[in-house]
Order: C-alpha cells, then sequence, then structure tokens
C-alpha cells in the first residue's frame, strides 16, 4: 500500500505507481486540500482519501468525494489504525480496466461502483463519485471480473447490489437512475438481490 501525505503535488510515487491512500489537508498555504481532492478523484478513482482538519465543519464535502475517512485535529494513533484497516477491508478487490478517455489503466474498487452500461461498443462504468470511466468491452466480458455483488438485469446493465436504492417488481433503482428487468428474468434477479441483501446484512 503506497501512502502519500498532505501537501502532495502528484498522486504517483517516484516509481510510476499510483498511491492508493492520500492524506490531505483542508487548508494549505496557497490551495484547497478539497479541490485538490475533487482533481485526484476525478483523475484517479482507485486512490482512496482521507481528509484532515482541525473542524468538522467540511464533512459533507468530504463525504461528497466518497473520502474513506475525515479526521480531526488531534487525532489518535488508534483512529490511524482504523483506517488502515479498513483501507485493507475495502480496497482489495477492484476492476482493472484501460480508461479511454485518459488512456492509461485504471484499478477501480469494487465498492465505488454503482452501475455499468453497454453504449455501442462502449462500458461506461459510473461510480459513486458521479464519475464516468470509459472503456472498450462488452458486459458479458466485465462480469467475469466481477463478483457476487453484481447483478446483470438486462442486456445493457450491471448493477452493484449495495449501491441499489430499490428493487421493484419489474425495475431497479440506482444512482438516480431507473432501469427496467429483463422480462425472462425478473423473478430470477429479485430473487438474487434479496437473497444478496440478506446475506450482506446478516454477515456485518
Amino acid at each position: 500500500m503506497n501512502i502519500a501525505r498532505a501537501e502532495i503535488c502528484s498522486v504517483k510515487s517516484r516509481g510510476g505507481e499510483a498511491y492508493g491512500l492520500i492524506f490531505l489537508d483542508i487548508f494549505m498555504e496557497e490551495t484547497d486540500g478539497l479541490e485538490i481532492g475533487g482533481e485526484i478523484r476525478r483523475r484517479f478513482p482507485e486512490t482512496e482519501l482521507v481528509f484532515v482538519s482541525v473542524s468538522r465543519e467540511f464533512g459533507p464535502e468530504a463525504i461528497d468525494l466518497d473520502a474513506l475517512y475525515y479526521l480531526v485535529k488531534p487525532y489518535r494513533r488508534g483512529l490511524l489504525f482504523k483506517i488502515k484497516k479498513r483501507f485493507h477491508r475495502i480496497h482489495m478487490p477492484q476492476l482493472e480496466v484501460y480508461d479511454a478517455d485518459i488512456r492509461q489503466n485504471q484499478k477501480i474498487p469494487y465498492r465505488r461502483i454503482v452501475y455499468i452500461e453497454s453504449i455501442h461498443n462502449y462500458l461506461y462504468i459510473h461510480l459513486a463519485t458521479e464519475a464516468v470511466v470509459r472503456v472498450r468491452g462488452s458486459l458479458q466480458e466485465v462480469m467475469k471480473n466481477l463478483d457476487e455483488r453484481f447483478l446483470r438485469i438486462n442486456r445493457g446493465v450491471i448493477v452493484n447490489m449495495e449501491a441499489v436504492d430499490r428493487m421493484n417488481t419489474d425495475s431497479c433503482e440506482v444512482g438516480g437512475m431507473i432501469f427496467m428487468l429483463s422480462r425472462r428474468q425478473r423473478a430470477d434477479s429479485r430473487r438474487k438481490y434479496n437473497d444478496y441483501i440478506f446475506r450482506h446484512y446478516m454477515e456485518e
């Protein structure tokens, strides 16, 4: 796990590898930590962010950027251990893709993916931060690299069941969108969703 601290100017290490976890101070001398965090989130959606501040005032903005944690000074050693544990727990499962817009490989944590839709020859991976990663490929191909939390609900859409807002009789609401369930597989999709959610919450 590569970790960058505070006022860094690049999200890549000397070896060219993107940092997995970055601590950003909200208040810096010449710039705004939230602004930098937004740029990092847009260009490197796989990188986790921890915002550090003397105030809780900017907690909502940190949440909007899908921050791993919002750390208020002075902080205790135990909190750093908690952040490290959370990082390892949620950051391991990743989808590796080639981003067609920035022309480089990306490793996107599963937890950030809300849904994936297929349009023509591209897949549009919609993230929790409202960013969209565009890659070439098919849903059939990408489904092989995803785990059980993902469900293909029709010919053109895969959803992260943890991000589903509501599963209806014939549709699915996720990320502010409503998608129709495949007619042939409606009952099976609802069953898989209900089974997964039950197991997910029972294991917590």
